[in-house]
C-alpha cells in the first residue's frame, strides 16, 4: 500500500511528458520568432560621447583621456527589432589589433525604442595606453555573440605627469598652456614648447614672440632678445636689420660713424658705410659736427671735398668763397693766396687774372677737367676734381654711373657762383619766386643740403620760405608778399 501511494501510473507518466513537451515548445516558439525579426532588423547605435570629466578635446578629432581618473562612455542604441534584452559592451583594441572587454552590461530596451547606454570606469588598465579604438557593441540577450549594433571611436590615453609629445612638458602643463599634446613645436618657430617655457620664456603658442619679424629660433641663434622687438635700442625691429637693411641688431651704429642705424636710414646714408659720399669724413661728423652733406663730397660745390676743406685748407665746406673777396676757394688755392683772409688778394689778384687770362684755355684743358654727376634716387654722389699736383683729389668714389667731360669751356666761364648767388640768379630769373622743390631738381643738391642753405640764407636776409599746403616756396625778400600763404595756395 505503502508502495502504490509512491508509484505513478503508466497513463499519468505518459500524460506528464507529453505536457512537459508542449510547454517546452511553447517556451521556445518566441525565441525563435524574435531571431527572425533581429535578423532582419536595422537596430543602429550613435557614436561615442566622452565626459568632459576626465577628458581633453583638442582640434576637431583628437580627444585624450587622462588614464588614471575616472571618466565616462556613452552612446544612445536604437532598437528596431522585438526583443527587449540586450547585452552592451565596451572593447579597446590592444597593439596586436585584438579586443579587450573593458566592461559589459545588460539593459532592456523597449521595441522600436531607444536606450542611453552608460559606462563609468574609475581608471584603465595600465595596457590602455596612448592612441586606441574604442568600441561599443550591442547584442542581443545575455551570452549571445552575434551583434546586432556597434560604433567606435579613436582616444588617446595619456597621465597627467606623462609627456606624450616628449617636448619637455608634461601633460599636464601642456593642457594649461594650451599647447598641443601631439606636437614638440606647437608654434612651429624651431624650439621645442619646453625650452621656449623653461629656458628661455618666449611664448610657446607664438613663433615670434616680440613681433620683430624674426623667429624666436633666429633670435636665440642670432643672440638677439626674441622678448624685445629692438634689442640693441637704435629704433630698428630686429627683423627689420637683419632682413631688410643688412645691420647688426645688436649694435645700434653698424658702420661706428656716430650716426645710428635708424639715424641713416632717416637720412639716405648708407649704414653700413661710416663714409656715405667718400670725402673722407665720417657721415656723424658731417651731420653732428660740420653740418656738411653726408651724401654729397664737395657740399659747396667749389671744387673741394669737404675734407680737403676743413682739414687742409681751414676754407668753410659749405661757402664757395670762404672770405667773400671775389675768388672761389678753389681759385685761391690754385692762385696761391689764402682762401680765408680776403687781404691776400691785394696786389696780387690783378696779375693772378692777366695769368689766367693769357694760359686761357691752354691752362684750364691741361690742368683741369669736370666730372658730371649722375644722380639716382638713393645713390651715393660721385665727383671728381683734379688740380695740380699738390691739390689733386678724388673727392667720391661710389657711384659707377658718372658721365666724364673733359671738354671744359675756358677758365673764364668756369668760375662758379656761390651757393647762394646760385640760388639767388634762379629766383630772378623766375620773377622771385621759386617751389624748393625746383631747386633741388636744378641744382641736383640733396634735400638736406638745400633746406640747410635755405634756412641761412632766410636768417640772413637774402629770402624768406613760404610754406604752401606739404612744401615751401622760396621768394626774395623784397618779393614777398603779406598775402603769400594765401595766395600761393
Amino acid at each position: 500500500m505503502t508502495q502504490s501511494n509512491h508509484r505513478v501510473a503508466p497513463p499519468m507518466l505518459a500524460l506528464l511528458l507529453v505536457l512537459a513537451g508542449i510547454v517546452s515548445l511553447a517556451a521556445a516558439t518566441p525565441v525563435a520568432a524574435s531571431d527572425s525579426v533581429l535578423t532582419s532588423a536595422n537596430s543602429s547605435m550613435e557614436g561615442i560621447s566622452l565626459s568632459d570629466e576626465g577628458s581633453i578635446q583638442q582640434g576637431d578629432n583628437q580627444t585624450y583621456v587622462w588614464r588614471n581618473e575616472s571618466s565616462t562612455l556613452s552612446t544612445r542604441f536604437h532598437n528596431a527589432g522585438n526583443s527587449s534584452l540586450y547585452e552592451f559592451c565596451a572593447y579597446v583594441e590592444t597593439d596586436d589589433g585584438k579586443r579587450v572587454s573593458l566592461d559589459c552590461q545588460q539593459l532592456n530596451v523597449d521595441p522600436n525604442g531607444s536606450r542611453k547606454v552608460k559606462f563609468d570606469f574609475e581608471r584603465y588598465p595600465p595596457s590602455v595606453s596612448g592612441e586606441r579604438n574604442v568600441s561599443i557593441v550591442a547584442t542581443r540577450g545575455f551570452g549571445n555573440q552575434k551583434a546586432v549594433a556597434a560604433t567606435t571611436t579613436t582616444y588617446t590615453f595619456i597621465e597627467r605627469t606623462g609627456d606624450y609629445d616628449g617636448d619637455g612638458l608634461t601633460n599636464d602643463r601642456e593642457v594649461e598652456l594650451g599647447t598641443d599634446l601631439d606636437s614638440r613645436d606647437t608654434d612651429g618657430d624651431g624650439l621645442s614648447d619646453g625650452t621656449e617655457v623653461d629656458d628661455h620664456d618666449t611664448d610657446p603658442l607664438d613663433p615670434d614672440s616680440d613681433s620683430d619679424g624674426l623667429r624666436d629660433q633666429q633670435e636665440i641663434i642670432l643672440g638677439t632678445d626674441p622678448l624685445g622687438p629692438d634689442t640693441d635700442g637704435d629704433g630698428l625691429p630686429d627683423g627689420a636689420e637683419v632682413d631688410d637693411h643688412g645691420t647688426d641688431p645688436m649694435d645700434p651704429d653698424s658702420d661706428d660713424d656716430g650716426l645710428t642705424d635708424s639715424q641713416e636710414l632717416a637720412l639716405e646714408t648708407n649704414p653700413q658705410n661710416e663714409d656715405s659720399d667718400a670725402d673722407g669724413l665720417f657721415d656723424g661728423a658731417e651731420v653732428d659736427r660740420h653740418n656738411t652733406d653726408p651724401l654729397a663730397a664737395d657740399t659747396d660745390s667749389d671744387g673741394l671735398s669737404d675734407r680737403v676743406e676743413i682739414e687742409r685748407h681751414d676754407t668753410n665746406p659749405l661757402r664757395v668763397d670762404t672770405d667773400d673777396d671775389g675768388l672761389a676757394d678753389r681759385q685761391e688755392i690754385l692762385l696761391g693766396t689764402d682762401p680765408t683772409n680776403p687781404a691776400t688778394t691785394i696786389g696780387f689778384a690783378g696779375l693772378a687774372v692777366a695769368v689766367l687770362a693769357g694760359l686761357g684755355v691752354w691752362y684750364r684743358r691741361s690742368r683741369y677737367s669736370v666730372v658730371t654727376v649722375v644722380r639716382r634716387h638713393g645713390s651715393d654722389i660721385v665727383r671728381t676734381v683734379k688740380t695740380d699736383d699738390d691739390a689733386d683729389e678724388r673727392v667720391a668714389a661710389s657711384d659707377p654711373e658718372v658721365e666724364e667731360r673733359t671738354d671744359a669751356p675756358p677758365a673764364e666761364t668756369q668760375v662758379p657762383l656761390s651757393d647762394d648767388g646760385r640760388v639767388l640768379k634762379m629766383l630772378h630769373e623766375e620773377s622771385g619766386r621759386l617751389r624748393q622743390s625746383e631747386i633741388v631738381d636744378r641744382t641736383e643738391w640733396s634735400k638736406s643740403k638745400v633746406s640747410r642753405l635755405l634756412s641761412r640764407m632766410e636768417e640772413e636776409g637774402k629770402l624768406t620760405k613760404i610754406n604752401v599746403g606739404r612744401e615751401n616756396v622760396i621768394a626774395l625778400t623784397d618779393e614777398t608778399p603779406d598775402w603769400a600763404d594765401s595766395a600761393l595756395r
